[in-house]
């Protein structure tokens, strides 16, 4: 089995967002939004266009989606010995989710990421062919389902995130597995305190 890698360099991940959009919007959505969640494949192939909404929205399951813009938050866990994680959608996230979701007209209970034949959500098989290909267009190796994940890690940790904190956003038991999952040098263990009193 081949070993996946984050995608590090944002030059790549925008030449990623550029072939995807060509090929449809939601295959770049799936990218964007993987890389700005985090969220499990599992949880991200079986997102209805409900899981997004303002609570407020979601008391008709037959309306449809007019001038909401989406205001997910995503959690992380619900351990009460520790605080919750949130991974709020950036703006421009949100005004890319309500043109895709009002362009195709999908109703509230209708699959985010959705097969355009069957209207069921993206298999595994799916998602891995959209994000594997866009990889080999721009000539970019080792990148699977997985990678979305580590990108996302990867680019926390990079931008300042605890890698504790990303340890336990994507639930693993020590630090030393999220470290090799994000493929980052071992973090220092030493800590200096420094005091002028």
């Amino acid at each position: 089995m081949e070993c996946v890698l984050p995608i590090k360099d944002k030059m790549h991940i925008e030449a990623m967002y550029r072939v995807l959009k060509q090929h449809s919007q939601r295959d770049y959505l799936l990218l964007n939004f993987a890389i700005h969640t985090g969220v499990k494949l599992s949880t991200l192939l079986n997102l209805r266009v409900v899981d997004i909404l303002n609570p407020e929205y979601k008391e008709n399951k037959n309306q449809t989606f007019q001038n909401i813009t989406p205001k997910m938050i995503i959690k992380s866990w619900t351990n009460s010995q520790f605080p919750e994680i949130v991974v709020p959608l950036s703006d421009a996230l949100r005004k890319a989710l309500t043109d895709y979701i009002l362009d195709n007209e999908y109703m509230i209970q209708d699959f985010l990421f959705q097969s355009s034949r069957t209207k069921k959500q993206l298999s595994r098989q799916q998602a891995y062919r959209i994000i594997h290909q866009a990889a080999e267009e721009i000539e970019l190796s080792h990148i699977g389902l997985q990678s979305l994940r580590k990108t996302f890690a990867y680019h926390a940790y990079k931008a300042g995130t605890p890698i504790t904190v990303i340890q336990k956003y994507l639930g693993h038991q020590s630090l030393a597995e999220t470290i090799r999952f994000i493929d980052i040098p071992s973090v220092s263990k030493t800590i200096e305190i420094h005091l002028d009193i």
